[in-house]
């Protein structure tokens, strides 16, 4: 072999240091493309693909990274991440919005502002902060002031109980109308569940119940605007239902120590998983159904439970949905702010009908969600 054969394959081949490099770019690489086919793929018949979903933020970073470092040393290397970063473009673009608009386009009409919030029962069970919780968002809801309030984890109290807001919403806001349904009658007056507010008029009301998850359900609500009457979906959705050591668990992992064995724990967490991912499809899945055979145009929000890497998300998007984060909001979005990782789990979508504008996500931390809102109007003919 000659020796400018030699060098030549030298430089084809990576150095025995950037070999290890070259394989973990090529796992990040087949990661990436496992979350992109994992948003089409029922849980059901393959639910391992959901977990490359979740990790989509951090397989992209991955990704991100490889580009740059091959673009140093070795720049042919850089291709195959650059083409899955490619191949998945529409999806950064639900996680992540550069600018936003606020303005209301000039071919919509009939606008209302739409919020959705998991209140988590207004910290009903930090006994020294419920009242100033409540109150709190009391007031938040008071400034923002929206046509429709969705909320879920929403608690019901009986008459005199300072935790009281149903009634309050009722005599002391713009709200006239309220449509709620409730899962859990807890001790003496505590009943929990979901409820729509609206400034306009509620002429009917259903419910959604789920045969495996009794603690969650979808509300809707046929609401008239005018000569116009939409159909509202909130819903909250299955949970992980992560139990005290399996938060203790992830914050050991972050702190390099845990009581738990990987092993262990990690079975647990897994199960955990994949019986959410089994039911949210399931629920989805009836849903959309209910939409299909709705006869006016419909909004849906809520607390998914899911990322938009999810199944569970995109089966919303392909019934014909378009979410009003993706149409107007800014920056990433992240609602939920417990100790798992915080990521865009709060959604408000709408069928083809409607054009959304101002989407925000409030900053406020007086839940483990942050609130979500957006303006909405029909398009003209």
């Amino acid at each position: 072999m000659t020796t400018d054969r030699q060098a030549a394959l030298g430089r084809l081949r990576p150095s025995r240091w950037h070999r290890p490099l070259w394989w973990a770019n090529g796992l990040a690489v087949a990661g990436l493309l496992l979350a992109y086919i994992g948003t089409q793929v029922s849980p059901a018949a393959l639910w391992p693909l959901a977990l490359f979903g979740i990790a989509y933020p951090w397989l992209l970073w991955a990704n991100v990274f490889f580009i740059g470092w091959w673009l140093l040393f070795r720049r042919r290397r850089a291709w195959p991440s650059l083409l899955a970063i490619l191949l998945g473009w529409s999806f950064l673009a639900e996680y992540v919005q550069p600018f936003g608009h606020t303005r209301q386009p000039a071919d919509t009409r009939q606008p209302f502002t739409l919020m959705s919030w998991n209140v988590r029962l207004f910290n009903l069970y930090n006994w020294t902060h419920n009242q100033q919780t409540r109150d709190e968002i009391m007031e938040l809801l008071r400034v923002e002031d929206p046509d429709i309030l969705c909320m879920q984890e929403f608690l019901n109290v009986g008459p005199g109980n300072p935790l009281m807001v149903k009634d309050s919403l009722l005599s002391s806001y713009r709200f006239t109308a309220c449509a709620d349904a409730y899962t859990v009658h807890a001790r003496g007056d505590h009943y929990i569940g979901i409820a729509i507010f609206s400034t306009f008029p509620v002429v009917a009301q259903g419910t959604l119940h789920f045969p495996d998850e009794l603690n969650n359900l979808c509300l809707w609500a046929d609401i008239a605007l005018g000569a116009d009457t939409i159909r509202v979906y909130t819903a909250h959705l299955a949970s992980l239902r992560f139990g005290d050591n399996d938060y203790q668990f992830i914050r050991s992992l972050e702190q390099g120590a845990g009581r738990d064995s990987l092993a262990t724990a990690g079975t647990r967490i897994l199960r955990r998983m994949k019986n959410a991912f089994l039911r949210r499809s399931t629920e989805v899945a009836a849903i959309t159904a209910h939409m299909a055979s709705s006869p006016w145009p419909v909004v849906y929000c809520g607390d998914l439970n899911d990322t938009p890497m999810s199944y569970s998300y995109h089966e919303l998007r392909r019934a014909g949905l378009t979410d009003a984060f993706v149409e107007s909001g800014r920056g990433f979005g992240n609602t939920y702010i417990g100790d798992a990782p915080s990521f865009r789990i709060d959604h408000i979508l709408h069928g083809p009908q409607f054009r959304s504008w101002g989407f925000r996500t409030l900053p406020d931390e007086l839940s483990d969600h942050h609130a979500i809102i957006a303006s909405l109007g029909f398009k003209d003919p």
